[in-house]
C-alpha cells in the first residue's frame, strides 16, 4: 500500500513538471510572435523593472520660426549658430519645430542640408548624441520649409506625412515614446504632431483654407484625436479667424483641439484680437523681438512685441492625460517674454529690465530671429502594465 502510494507522488510530480514545460513553451511562442510595438496588446507581464514603477519623464515642446535661417540674410549661419546654441542650451526641446529654413537637399549628409548643420553644430554641441532630425518635406518646392527635431532618447521617429502643399508644407509626423518598460510590456503611447507655416499678411483666406483643410484631413484621418500636437508659425491675428476657428472647434469635442492659455489653463479668455488689442495676451505674443527695423539687421519685423503668430495646439488626450502623456498646467509661454515687451524689444530695459531668462538668452533670442519659441511641456508616465487605450 505505501508502495502504491510512492508511484502516485512521483506520477503527479511528472504530470506537474510536464504542464509547467508546456505552459513555458506556449508563452515564449507567443512572445517571440507579438509585435514590436502596439497601442494596445495582450498582457505580457504586468511587472516593471526594478525602480520604474512610477517613473515620470517630461517632453519640452517648443516652436520656433527661425527667421529665414541659412539665406545670408542675417548673416553666416556659423555666427547664428552660437546664438541658437545659447537658446537650446537654455530651452532644452525634446521637440522643436523650425519654420522658415532656407530652402536645402534634404538627403542626410548632403552638402547645403541645414538640418544637419543645426543638427550637428547646434544641437549635438549643446548633447552629443541626443538629438535628430524627422525626415522633411518640400513638395511646394518653395524657398523656405520646415523640419521637426527631436530627442531620439525619449522619442523614436516613426513616419512623415505631407497632409497638404499649398503655400508650403503642412507635415504630419508619427513617434512613439521610448518607454523603459518598453521590452517587457512591447507597450507604448504613439505621439503626433502636425508642423504648420501659414500664409501671412492682412487677409486670412488663404491661411483659413490651409488650416481648415488640414484640420479637416486629420478628423478624417482619426476617429477621435490621439496624442497629438499642432504648432508652428499660424501668422492668426486674432481668434475670429476662420482657419483658428476651424482648430479649435468641432461638432465632436473629441476632435477639437486646444490652446492652452485659453484652455486648460484658462489664463485669458475668448474673443482674442491681438493685433489690436495686444495687451490682453502680452506674455503670449511671438512677434517681434525687435523694435527697430535695422538693429540687429534688416531681417524680418520691427515693432516689438505686437502680435501672436506662433502656437501650440492640443488634443483633449493631452489635456485629460488619457494615454500616459499629459499637458503640463501652466507649462505654455514664450520663452524670453515676460509681459512686458509691447512695442520695444526683447532686451530692452524700458519699462522694466527683461529678467525671464539670464541675460545672454535675452540677447540671443534677439540676434537669432524676429519670432519668441513658443513652448508647452508634457509629462508621460511609464506603461507597466501593457494596459492603453486603442490608438484611434
Amino acid at each position: 500500500m505505501f508502495y502504491c502510494r510512492d508511484q502516485k507522488i512521483e506520477f503527479m510530480k511528472v504530470l506537474k513538471i510536464a504542464i509547467i514545460v508546456f505552459v513555458s513553451l506556449v508563452f515564449c511562442s507567443c512572445k517571440k510572435n507579438a509585435p514590436a510595438v502596439n497601442s494596445i496588446i495582450v498582457k505580457i507581464d504586468s511587472t516593471p523593472l526594478p525602480g520604474t514603477a512610477d517613473r515620470i519623464d517630461t517632453i519640452k515642446v517648443m516652436a520656433y520660426n527661425v527667421l529665414s535661417y541659412g539665406d545670408l540674410c542675417q548673416g553666416p549661419t556659423t555666427s547664428l549658430d552660437n546664438y541658437f546654441r545659447i537658446v537650446v542650451q537654455y530651452a532644452a526641446p525634446d521637440l522643436m519645430s523650425c519654420e522658415k529654413i532656407n530652402a536645402f537637399p534634404f538627403t542626410p549628409g548632403a552638402t547645403g542640408n541645414l538640418a544637419d548643420e543645426i543638427l550637428l553644430n547646434v544641437l549635438d554641441s549643446v548633447s552629443l548624441n541626443t538629438y535628430n532630425y524627422a525626415a522633411p518635406t518640400n513638395a511646394t518646392n518653395l524657398d523656405k520649409m520646415s523640419v521637426l527635431f527631436y530627442n531620439k532618447q525619449k522619442l523614436t521617429y516613426v513616419s512623415t506625412e505631407d497632409l497638404l502643399s499649398l503655400g508650403s508644407d503642412f507635415d504630419f509626423y508619427k513617434f512613439y515614446y521610448n518607454d523603459i518598460n518598453l521590452a517587457i510590456t512591447r507597450d507604448t503611447t504613439f505621439f503626433y504632431a502636425l508642423v504648420c507655416h501659414t500664409q501671412s499678411g492682412s487677409s486670412s483666406l488663404e491661411r483659413d483654407y490651409q488650416d481648415s483643410t488640414t484640420i479637416s484631413i486629420l478628423r478624417e484621418k482619426f476617429a477621435y484625436f490621439p496624442n497629438l500636437i499642432i504648432m508652428g508659425d499660424f501668422n492668426t491675428t486674432g481668434s475670429y479667424e476662420k482657419g483658428y476657428q476651424s482648430i479649435i472647434n468641432s461638432n465632436d469635442s473629441t476632435t477639437k483641439m486646444n490652446d492652452p492659455p485659453y484652455f486648460p489653463d484658462q489664463l485669458v479668455k475668448y474673443p482674442g484680437d491681438w493685433n489690436t488689442f495686444p495687451y490682453y495676451v502680452a506674455s503670449y505674443l511671438t512677434t517681434s523681438t525687435r523694435s527697430l527695423p535695422n538693429l540687429p539687421n534688416s531681417c524680418g519685423t520691427s515693432g516689438g512685441g505686437k502680435g501672436w503668430y506662433d502656437h501650440i495646439f492640443i488634443s483633449p488626450w493631452l489635456v485629460n492625460g488619457k494615454n500616459y502623456m499629459k499637458y503640463v498646467a501652466g507649462s505654455y509661454k514664450s520663452v524670453g517674454n515676460d509681459g512686458s515687451r509691447l512695442g520695444v524689444s526683447i532686451n530692452s530695459d524700458v519699462p522694466v529690465i527683461n529678467n525671464s531668462a539670464p541675460s545672454n538668452v535675452i540677447d540671443a533670442l534677439f540676434q537669432f530671429s524676429d519670432k519668441y519659441p513658443a513652448m508647452l511641456n508634457l509629462v508621460v508616465k511609464a506603461n507597466r502594465n501593457a494596459i492603453s487605450p486603442k490608438d484611434p
